[in-house]
């Protein structure tokens, strides 16, 4: 039983902090330290509940927010002085070019969703327009409406462009190609 708990993550973080924190207490009451922090916390104890014109536990509560401004203050600091730039997550990866287009999209969990295509010149959504007329294959053409710009003829139905761009997107993300991308 106890070998089964010792394994679970959780239960043993909680055993370890209960067994340093018995050897804690031991320490500090054998050498002679206990008396100080019994003094230190009934001060504060009697200040929190003594009398001024605003009670001093309510002083206490507002100088919480204090204190979280000032830890605030302090990280943004340790960035500015050290120059920590924040890790780039790869749902930042929203947009990239492909066969000629700029392609945007979403994510919905760890899903791409939403793909788009647009042009790569003035950004103006292009939906694919059927240019097969009569041929055996079909044959889609990408025209930007707004510009003029033509991304070209892909042979095949649109479903499969976008499986194409998903999977080159895909590929992006397990070969980290998109890092550098972001940093482009």
């Amino acid at each position: 039983m106890f070998r089964k708990i010792w394994k679970d993550p959780v239960w043993s973080k909680v055993i370890a902090v209960g067994v340093l924190a018995l050897i804690s207490l031991i320490a500090s009451y054998f050498s002679g330290v206990w008396p100080f922090i019994y003094s230190t916390l009934s001060q504060a104890w009697y200040f929190l509940l003594a009398s001024t014109s605003v009670s001093n536990w309510l002083l206490g509560i507002m100088i919480v927010p204090f204190f979280l401004l000032g830890y605030a203050l302090l990280i943004a600091f340790k960035e500015w002085l050290f120059g920590i730039e924040s890790e780039l997550n790869f749902k930042d990866y929203t947009k990239d070019n492909f066969f000629g287009l700029l392609w945007v999209w979403r994510y919905s969990g760890n899903r791409i969703d939403n793909l788009h295509s647009l042009c790569p010149r003035c950004q103006y959504q292009i939906l694919p327009k059927d240019s097969s007329s009569y041929a055996a294959v079909s044959r889609y053409e990408f025209i930007c409406e707004d510009c003029g710009y033509s991304g070209g003829y892909f042979e095949g139905y649109p479903e499969e462009l976008h499986q194409k761009v998903e999977l080159k997107i895909q590929k992006a993300l397990r070969t980290g190609e998109w890092v550098e991308k972001q940093n482009a």
